[in-house]
């Protein structure tokens, strides 16, 4: 039985997806979709400086968000389980936002 066009998309999601923050800027800042089985998205920091990133659901409110540290010159890593979305948000460590960068999403699978 042939597959529909819709499950054939979702199969061919890639495993893993880079977003580069450089300038406190992501790219790319809209949309990124990898597999749910084991999907990867990577957060590269090219910048000299450590940032906070701060994840908060599509479905929730502000108060369900986590942050994680994004090392200078260094890589953060997130797992994305089926039907995962959020927004993030790139952040000086002491919580202010970025003047210049901000975030993107939803990163999702």
């Amino acid at each position: 039985m042939p597959q529909s066009a819709a499950k054939r998309a979702k199969s061919a999601l890639p495993k893993s997806a880079t977003i580069v923050i450089k300038n406190q800027l992501p790219n790319p800042s809209g949309e990124v979709e990898v597999t749910p089985h084991g999907g990867r998205i990577i957060f590269e920091n090219k910048d000299k400086k450590d940032h906070r990133l701060r994840f908060h659901s599509c479905r929730g409110g502000d108060d369900s968000s986590i942050d994680l540290l994004l090392p200078a010159l260094g890589r953060t890593t997130i797992l994305i389980k089926k039907d995962d979305e959020f927004m993030y948000t790139v952040m000086n460590l002491d919580g202010e936002e970025v003047m210049s960068g901000h975030g993107g999403g939803p990163i999702k699978n």
